[in-house]
């Protein structure tokens, strides 16, 4: 059996040949600082210290999967390690590279931190640092998915990471950091890898389609890129399941129908039936949406995406993960729609995505929610009053006046109302043209209870002071505390309004401070003055032998 170059075998004395296909995902993999995607900070960084060789003993690359932590970590290995040069652009040809590559170097060592969590692993590792380097400049470990070691293996690393052997140098990845203990972060300089833009995706993607001779719609790359998330890895195996669809050319129709996308026209079509206000076009989609088995929590989540890019666009924002012909649609069907109105559908929707998971008529619920939509401008408009009501911002110019018939004369702004009988019962929607003692007291409970809401001290005083008078819907108070006095006098205006608003007039207050008198001394009497005042007692006194106490 014999290889080529490439990697591939075949049989000598054989015609037939087995061609092993090598992943996009790998075949592309980067090898070189400059092939490195959207992580400017970090190439720039390990350059100048490459160059001014300044490295460190100790790297934590952090960031979501798919964005060149592990490939990172091996062009560093090749760019210290080549034997052309200690160099910011390793040759790739010599053996130190290729081995590396292939990740059968030596010297550099690549250990999965989810099979090898124990302390015995970490031992075993400090034992193979002790060996020199075979051919290579530094020894280094890098140590995938770090924070699955277990915190004993933690703690036995971390004397061999403060003081490494000489020509030691260790690269940490992980996708969640949180879990690497601090300890071990502070002996590292840590890297945070962004996720790749949308842009830079769909740019990596059209060279590797042109290098593959695969003819792809550009909005289908946009598509393929955003289910991505930010990973090139995860775009490149998305892109692999596509070009296996076998088609001379892949449209988005045909991404869409690979992953159980939902085309962005579908929710063009759901605006457009809501900008025309029409519930029975917007159900029937709704519907035949339904009908093809997708997902109604997946349809919304998808919808609050298509609605958060359609925001964007409304406010002259360009989103950079969107196709040119989604964009132009996009700025056509957002005139119909103003900025509250869009942002009143999204909290719909994000209500009724949490309804869901609770709702035993998931579909019910979800209809319900397109009609409201449907009825945006109606629903907006209720809301709007129901928010006025609920925040006691009411005030009498948007009182609604009443109408001729239902009240044969009317004199004054607030028809009088009969007080009810019972004091207890408070009617509701109450106005009045002029306050009196009798209305204050009905009203009494409830308006201490308003000012405890805001103010609970002054609800005391308030509820300790002694009504005066009444005159013009002008309230006089009389209070016997001077504390009382100067926090009620001093907060005069809030409690103004908290009464005004209560009983739709404008009221005033005022408060009077009186102080109580002393209570006069009580005067001991002598048996003279009890015989000239009361004889009867006297003659009582000198029966029963009894005493005058003197106190």
């Amino acid at each position: 059996m014999l290889y080529d170059n490439a990697g591939d075998y075949f049989e000598k004395d054989q015609e037939i040949h087995f061609m092993s296909y090598v992943v996009l995902a790998r075949k592309y993999r980067p090898q070189s600082f400059s092939d490195v995607y959207s992580q400017e900070h970090i190439v720039r960084i390990f350059k100048n210290a490459i160059e001014s060789d300044r490295l460190g003993q100790a790297y934590l690359f952090t960031g979501s999967r798919g964005v060149g932590k592990t490939s990172v970590a091996r062009i560093l290995a090749k760019s210290i390690n080549c034997e052309q040069a200690l160099s910011i652009s390793p040759c790739n040809k010599c053996a130190n590279c290729l081995d590396i590559t292939q990740s059968v170097s030596p010297d550099v060592i690549e250990i999965d931190g989810a099979s090898n969590t124990g302390v015995d692993d970490v031992r075993l590792l400090q034992k193979e640092l002790l060996y020199a380097t075979s051919q290579s400049r530094y020894k280094i470990i890098i140590i995938d998915e770090v924070h699955m070691l277990s915190k004993n293996a933690f703690n036995a690393l971390l004397k061999t990471l403060e003081e490494p052997p000489d020509k030691v140098l260790f690269i940490f990845a992980t996708t969640e950091p949180h879990k690497v203990l601090p300890t071990i972060i502070s002996r590292c300089q840590r890297f945070d890898f962004k996720k790749i833009p949308v842009d830079m995706i769909v740019k990596r993607l059209k060279e590797i389609s042109q290098i593959e001779k695969v003819n792809i719609e550009e909005e289908a790359l946009y598509l393929i890129a955003k289910k991505a998330d930010g990973g090139m890895r995860d775009a490149l195996s998305l892109m692999d399941q596509v070009i296996s669809y076998g088609l001379e050319l892949i449209t988005s129709k045909d991404v869409h129908q690979i992953f159980g996308l939902i085309d962005f026209d579908v929710y063009n079509a759901f605006m457009s039936s809501i900008a025309n206000k029409n519930p029975s076009e917007v159900i029937q989609l709704f519907l035949k949406m339904s009908d093809n088995g997708i997902d109604i929590q997946e349809f919304i989540n998808n919808y609050l995406e298509y609605l958060r890019q359609f925001l964007f666009v409304k406010l002259g924002i360009v989103p950079a993960e969107i196709s040119k012909a989604l964009l132009a649609a996009m700025q056509e069907l957002v005139k119909d729609f103003t900025e509250d109105e869009i942002i009143y559908i999204l909290n719909y929707l994000i209500e009724a995505k949490n309804n869901l998971r609770t709702s035993a008529s998931p579909e019910v619920l979800a209809e319900l929610t397109f009609i409201k939509l449907a009825k945006i401008s109606e629903m907006k408009s209720l809301k709007a009053i129901l928010d006025t009501i609920a925040t006691n911002k009411l005030t009498y110019s948007e009182i609604p006046a009443p109408k001729a018939a239902e009240s044969a004369v009317i004199e004054q702004s607030f028809p009088p109302t009969p007080i009810s009988d019972d004091k207890n019962t408070v009617e509701k929607e109450q106005l009045y043209s002029n306050l009196t003692e009798d209305i204050l007291t009905l009203h009494w409970d409830k308006l201490i209870s308003q000012i405890k809401e805001e103010y609970p001290v002054s609800a005391n005083y308030f509820s300790a002071a002694k009504l005066k008078n009444i005159h013009n819907n002008h309230i006089y108070f009389i209070l016997s505390s001077e504390v009382a006095y100067k926090k009620l006098t001093l907060e005069k205006d809030k409690h103004e309004d908290i009464f005004s608003k209560h009983f739709h007039m404008r009221v005033l207050l005022s408060f009077e401070y009186v102080q109580e008198a002393a209570p006069k001394p009580t005067k001991n009497v002598t048996f003279e003055e009890i015989q000239k005042e009361s004889p009867a007692l006297a003659k009582f006194i000198e029966l029963t032998d009894s005493r005058i106490r003197q106190d």
